[in-house]
């Protein structure tokens, strides 16, 4: 049997699967788009380790990294996650234009005035592309990471400083809402050549194939998404490819390159989506 979370409903084979997706997918992708998400919820259960600067001053080059700074890495590209949504790379160079000076750094996406690490003009935001293996993790090649940059001394809330200036394992989420997505497909019908290019252009670009019990028939390329309002320190994250670039002010300072439960954000009128919810809107023939 093969289970659709999308649809809520399983399959017996391949071939109702993908007439079905086929059918709905245009839909599936306006309510993925409606949708406000906490990537801290989409359930990619990796750990995560501080990012090894010496590993990413060897690798790495473009910009000097400050020991008066910190640099927290809140997303990262070319892991699946549980929604079957595929970030690629040049998914946040839109929203580092736009949304600059405009998003906050806080505690477990609560924004409220106890839970605010650094308050939005402090928050420097940018891409990197670095190699897996600083951030703990034994995929080949690199990610790229949309990466917070703050003042040490602009840190206002006190646990968040002791947690960070541990260096212990921490994690981040972003808040975030897709606004471009592309359907991949593993079919052979003529209807679904398009989006069986799309599945065969990134089904490699996706390291973590081996969580998933099953093979992967289809998936979701967000090609760009916009950054809402803020990114978290959380205990536990969806896509644990995050945490802090640690920095050792005795050591060489590293450079790196740069490039230009789903919940309601505040002041936003996006509503929660469910897949209970889209299953209802789709209206599912049984």
């Amino acid at each position: 049997m093969i289970f659709c979370k999308e649809l809520n409903r399983e399959y017996v084979d391949s071939e109702q699967l993908f007439k079905d997706l086929r059918e709905y997918k245009n839909d599936i992708i306006s309510l993925k788009k409606a949708q406000i998400y906490k990537s801290c919820e989409k359930d990619v259960s990796i750990t995560a380790k501080p990012l090894d600067y010496l590993k990413l001053s060897t690798q790495t080059k473009g910009i000097v990294i400050e020991d008066d700074y910190y640099y927290i890495a809140v997303n990262s590209t070319k892991i699946l996650d549980s929604h079957k949504d595929l970030h690629v790379d040049g998914i946040w160079n839109k929203t580092v234009k736009e949304q600059q000076g405009k998003n906050y750094l806080v505690a477990d996406h609560e924004l409220k005035l106890e839970n605010t690490i650094v308050r939005k003009e402090h928050v420097e935001m940018f891409t990197a592309s670095i190699p897996f293996s600083i951030i703990g993790k034994n995929y080949d090649g690199d990610t790229e990471a949309l990466i917070y940059k703050v003042r040490k001394d602009k840190v206002i809330n006190k646990t968040a400083k002791e947690w960070l200036d541990s260096g212990d394992s921490i994690e981040a989420s972003v808040r975030m809402q897709y606004t471009d997505i592309m359907f991949a497909v593993k079919s052979d019908s003529e209807e679904d050549k398009k989006d069986r290019e799309t599945y065969d252009k990134y089904i490699n670009v996706i390291v973590n194939k081996d969580d998933f019990d099953t093979e992967i028939l289809y998936f979701w390329v967000v090609k760009q998404a916009k950054n809402i309002h803020e990114s978290s320190l959380v205990i536990l994250g969806s896509n644990s490819a995050t945490g802090q670039i640690t920095i050792d002010s005795n050591k060489q300072k590293p450079s790196i390159d740069t490039s230009n439960k789903i919940t309601q954000p505040q002041g936003s009128t996006v509503k929660s989506i469910d897949y209970n919810y889209l299953l209802q809107n789709l209206k599912l023939k049984k």
